[in-house]
Parts: C-alpha cells; structure tokens; sequence
C-alpha cells in the first residue's frame, strides 16, 4: 500500500492494537503513536515534559502547537527514509484535522483513514481494564470520561471531515 494510515476511534477501540497488527505486512510503513510519543516527552523532568504532563494528566488536549510539530516531524522522518506512515491517536481536533490535510497536500502524501467504531459504553469497559492491565497514570475515571467527552464533541468532527474528502473506511471494533 502506497498510502500512508491514519487510525481513528473512540479511546479504547483498538487503534494502536489493530495498527500494530497491520503494521505486520506493510514493511514500509512505519508507527507513530501521538500518545505514547506524548508519553514519553513528559517522562523527562523539563520545562516541555512537565507541561505536557500537567496536561495529559488532567484528560484535556495538548495544544495544537505542540501535536503539529512532532506530526510533522514524524512525517518529514518518513518521507527522508522513503516510508509511509501509521498514524495513531492524530488528529483529534478539527483544527488538527485541517492542518494534517493542508500539510499532506504540501508534502504530496495520500493517506487513507481507517475509522475503528465502538459504542461509548464498551470504549469506557475497554479503557477500565486496560488501567487495570496498563497502570497508566492518565487512565483516571475523570480523564477517561474526558477523552470519551472530547472524542463524542470534536473527533467526530474529524471523521467527518475525513468522510466528505472520501479518505474514511469505517470498521466495526466491536
């Protein structure tokens, strides 16, 4: 596939699970995780990873500032070593979304979306037990509601977006 990916979904629906799984027979695909690409930036005790923390750890969005860049870093990394790229957990936001499609046309990438749909209820289940499994300190009741909050208000959006431009094929996660 000569297309880059972007997985898209209600937290707890399977993206990184299913993306890895694929990841498997496109040997020139390449993973990005927003998530864990956030993760591990606060990790370290500075000026950026405590800022991100502060944020993640609350369930609300990272600016947009701080996702368009390490985007569009992942992106120009791929494009230097001629690859293409799974995204996961980018973009969430409409703005995002609008600024992804404006730098893919820059870049002259195609990509497809790859919609994960999951009922609320079974995302939230999905998300308890893998706090559980996991032990991810932003996996607290208050911010798993949030990013169920942000994902049913804003990403829908997203994958409306995506939709109207004929990038989305939705798969039941269920």
């Amino acid at each position: 596939m000569n297309k880059d990916l972007v997985f898209l979904g209600i937290q707890g629906c399977g993206k990184g699970t299913q993306a890895k799984l694929l990841l498997k027979d496109l040997p020139n695909h390449r993973y990005f995780e927003m998530g864990q690409t956030l993760r591990s930036i606060m990790s370290g005790n500075n000026m950026i990873g405590n800022y991100i923390r502060d944020i993640v750890n609350s369930g609300k969005m990272i600016d947009n500032f701080i996702t368009h860049d390490l985007i569009h870093t992942g992106l120009k990394i791929a494009e230097k070593n001629k690859k293409h790229i799974v995204i996961d957990g980018f973009p969430r936001l409409f703005e995002q979304a609008e600024y992804f499609s404006k730098k893919m046309d820059q870049m002259e990438r195609d990509f497809v979306v790859i919609h994960l749909e999951l009922p609320k209820e079974v995302a939230l289940q999905r998300m308890v037990k893998r706090a559980e499994i996991e032990g991810r300190k932003d996996d607290t009741p208050e911010a798993m509601q949030q990013r169920i909050d942000i994902f049913t208000k804003e990403t829908t959006k997203v994958i409306k977006h995506f939709d109207e431009l004929s990038k989305v094929i939705t798969i039941d996660a269920n």
